[in-house]
């Protein structure tokens, strides 16, 4: 039961975010969102207040970590402590590694985290986002051993790992094995797998029959899977994006 907890969503603006803020709204939890894009921020207040609910929307870029500090204790002495923090902004640039600058690869680092099949299986393109949803998916297991062998049973942990969301992150791209996700149908998964406090929620739910080939197969092997049948690479060559970063 979530009813009357602070959920602070990040990336709140819009796509899974905002269905997410309208779902915790529903369950009566005091939702708190932050975003990059003033624009979207307000584009979720208005939506929460359509259906009378309120919400508490702040502007923080939270690739610069002052920032980050500021608006937390800004929410802590407006609204409250956090009690389920779900970490889902998140950017895609669809660009190899040798086309970034090296700002943009540092710049890339209940609790519930937001990372992506790309973080389990590495993707064309998405060299820089695939790492930091690795590191999503290793600071998820490593926390939740931490939490475990000291003792905090009580501090729940889910990581969230999907496909392809159709929110206008992945504009152009053209998924070879599914279709795209909707976010409401993300969102709705989500706040089932925070409910029954399940540490892991990958959708959809079958593509971790993927994941014992990596560790069984060859390496040379997977990548001929990947390649020639699956023609995953061919899925990000007609990436557009939404350009300029929004609302995540």
């Amino acid at each position: 039961d979530v009813s009357g907890q602070v959920v602070l969503i990040t990336g709140g603006g819009g796509g899974v975010g905002r269905q997410l803020a309208l779902n915790f709204a529903r369950l009566r939890a005091r939702v708190v969102i932050w975003d990059i894009n003033t624009d979207a921020l307000q584009g979720t207040v208005e939506a929460l207040e359509a259906e009378g609910y309120r919400c508490r929307a702040y502007l923080v870029d939270i690739s610069e970590r002052e920032r980050v500090y500021e608006a937390a204790k800004k929410v802590k002495q407006e609204v409250g402590n956090v009690q389920v923090l779900i970490n889902n902004a998140g950017i895609v640039a669809c660009r190899t590694l040798w086309d970034l600058t090296d700002k943009a690869i540092e710049s890339t680092g209940h609790i519930v985290t937001v990372g992506s099949v790309a973080g389990l299986l590495g993707t064309y393109g998405c060299t820089d986002y695939s790492a930091t949803k690795f590191a999503c998916v290793g600071f998820h297991e490593a926390l939740f051993t931490e939490l475990k062998t000291h003792g905090y049973d009580n501090i729940h942990m889910t990581l969230v790992c999907p496909y392809y969301i159709n929110t206008g992150m992945f504009a152009g791209c053209k998924p070879r094995l599914l279709p795209m996700l909707e976010p409401k149908h993300v969102a709705d998964s989500m706040v089932r797998s925070i409910l029954k406090n399940e540490v892991n929620c990958t959708l959809p739910d079958h593509v971790r029959m993927f994941l014992p080939l990596k560790c069984l197969l060859p390496a040379k092997m997977c990548w001929e899977l990947m390649y020639r049948v699956m023609k995953g690479p061919e899925t990000m060559m007609g990436f557009r994006g939404r350009g300029k970063a929004t609302a995540g």
